[in-house]
């Protein structure tokens, strides 16, 4: 009976962009959706968009499906509305405890996003199939006769090698379990970067702005070369609408909270960056036309760009001995050692 009752409680349908966020652009409980992929734009319930089933669900001892995530985020989210309500309303600057819950919230955003996992699954694939393409035949024999209670043949090796190496032939994917883990790691780091930095207010009077499915925006600075990736660290500056006429812009640290002053050019920058950092779709007040001088990008459907595949790395017979004595060459750190820190790096 407990269990049956648990349950039919369960939560299914996880918001990715949490309805009190896309409330603070919506007409009632009503959204204009904005597909990427061309299809029809119409007014939709902000109840069905950013659904994805289970998607914060863990798997506990047991195998069974744990919605704690979610939950913590829904306590989350209700704290958050409440200083968003006092912002919209004109407090500003916040105070440093409404500041810590409304960083805590953007992080989780920054963190909870489909990219995120996403990222995590392309770089995982790839350097999972990269080690399995160094590792050669050799590797592959040596794991088959882990578990095999006689020996290995030749042709076993070979079809092994024949499945595995067929790289377009599967794509590993990382669990929810891991995703949960990655993201909490990912919001203290998150939390941190955003308290540290310099917090600006925009907020329009007339114009209105847009707010995609991925709402925390990473502006690039303009000295950085265009080969070096932009994260919360280096980012120029970090942009979030969290509502229809009201953005907050996190800038470099050393300098008070501001107000920015607001003009029409800044709203369509402000749309296009908004519109540049959907993946697969954006939404707007049904009464409002943000898009108006926006270009539209396509779906997004690649989180990282990696220039040699895995079967560049592929060598059947293993690495040769020469490699391995290299690698068995690196010294060992000493001990308290710590890594270099660079550029950008907290």
């Amino acid at each position: 009976m407990g269990k049956s009752s648990k349950k039919s409680k369960l939560k299914r349908r996880h918001h990715t962009v949490p309805r009190l966020h896309l409330r603070r652009f919506a007409d009632g409980e009503r959204i204009m959706r904005v597909p990427l992929d061309g299809s029809e734009r119409r007014p939709v319930g902000i109840a069905d968009v950013t659904v994805h089933r289970n998607f914060y669900s863990m798997r506990d001892e047991n195998g069974q499906l744990d919605d704690t995530v979610e939950d913590l985020l829904a306590e989350l989210e209700n704290k958050a509305a409440r200083v968003i309500r006092q912002v919209v309303g004109g407090l500003w600057p916040l105070p440093i405890e409404h500041r810590a819950v409304l960083a805590e919230y953007i992080a989780a955003q920054h963190a909870r996003i489909p990219a995120a996992r996403t990222v995590n699954d392309e770089i995982g694939d790839h350097l999972g199939k990269v080690v399995i393409a160094m590792g050669g035949k050799p590797e592959i024999r040596t794991r088959l006769e882990e578990n095999a209670t006689e020996p290995v043949s030749d042709e076993e090796v070979d079809a092994v090698w024949a499945e595995v190496t067929d790289f377009d032939g599967y794509y590993a994917e990382m669990s929810v379990n891991d995703h949960m883990l990655s993201m909490g790691q990912s919001m203290a780091t998150a939390y941190e970067v955003f308290m540290a930095r310099s917090w600006g207010l925009i907020k329009f009077e007339h114009r209105t702005l847009l707010i995609p499915d991925h709402p925390v925006t990473l502006v690039r600075d303009g000295d950085m070369p265009r080969w070096r990736g932009v994260g919360i660290g280096n980012a120029g500056a970090i942009l979030v609408p969290i509502d229809r006429r009201v953005a907050i812009m996190m800038a470099s640290p050393g300098v008070d909270d501001f107000f920015v002053r607001t003009h029409t050019k800044l709203a369509k920058e402000l749309n296009q960056r908004f519109a540049d950092n959907a993946r697969r779709e954006l939404f707007h007040h049904p009464d409002d036309n943000p898009l108006e001088g926006v270009e539209l990008p396509p779906v997004r459907d690649r989180e990282t760009r990696i220039s040699q595949p895995p079967g560049n790395f592929l060598l059947p017979d293993g690495p040769s001995d020469v490699f391995k004595r290299v690698v068995s060459d690196v010294p060992e750190p000493p001990p308290g050692a710590k890594p270099p820190r660079f550029e950008g790096q907290r």
